[in-house]
């Protein structure tokens, strides 16, 4: 008979015991700055693109609905978190290609010094370095720079040869990878996708998440409250 393995709660939500109240407010009521509104916008023609997969532009889709309306603008001046020091190499493989990743990267390295940086807990299987190799960000959500409690929009970032921790997902989420990376999600095979992959894991499933000679950066989105 086969063994059975607990896998912990969901690693990406790292503050369970501190939940943030946020006041929405209605569009135009706050116009999010330029840096912000160019990555949110690269970021829907990432994964809403044919190419992504149905269920991921699914997700993605009614994140972004909810984007219609503006959260509370946090002002970047008061941030001065560490950023993880491997971030700048990990945005310039993405840069490099020269294509509309590199815009989406060059985005992403514009907000990361905006960002509060946070690493999160180890758990099943996770590379021994992994508590000092990874750090999580939410640029739309809880904390993050637009401060609002129905939506996250996020980054991962882990050294070269880490693994995360294998999970399940507490809410289905749409993924956008700047870097290679390999992948099991509901307990199948591993498989293999590089800068540009977008994918999607449902609410319920298990998720794997691996990284070899190159660091990996992700991009991430989902809705927190169901039926909101």
């Amino acid at each position: 008979m086969g063994r059975i393995i607990k896998r912990a709660a969901d690693l990406l939500i790292t503050d369970e015991n501190e939940p943030v109240k946020s006041r929405l407010r209605e569009r135009g009521a706050a116009q999010r700055p330029a840096m912000l509104d160019n990555f949110l916008n690269l970021l829907v023609r990432a994964m809403l693109n044919p190419s992504a997969s149905t269920m991921a532009s699914f997700v993605a889709g009614k994140v972004f609905q909810k984007l219609e309306r503006t959260g509370t603008l946090r002002d970047t001046r008061l941030q001065d978190t560490g950023t993880p020091s491997g971030l700048e190499a990990a945005l310039q493989n993405a840069i490099a290609t020269g294509d509309f990743y590199s815009e989406i990267a060059q985005c992403v390295w514009r907000l990361a010094e905006s960002l509060v940086w946070i690493r999160g807990r180890s758990g099943p299987f996770a590379s021994l370095n992994f508590e000092k190799a990874h750090a999580h960000s939410v640029i739309v959500g809880p904390g993050g720079l637009e401060d609002r409690t129905d939506i996250r929009v996020g980054l991962t970032y882990m050294e070269p040869y880490s693994r995360f921790p294998d999970h399940v997902q507490r809410f289905s989420r749409a993924f956008l990878l700047l870097s290679p990376c390999e992948l099991s999600i509901a307990g199948e095979n591993w498989f293999s996708t590089g800068i540009g992959g977008v994918f999607a894991a449902e609410a319920g499933q298990s998720f794997a998440m691996r990284c070899t000679t190159t660091p990996l950066l992700a991009v991430w989105c989902h809705v927190e409250e169901a039926g909101r």
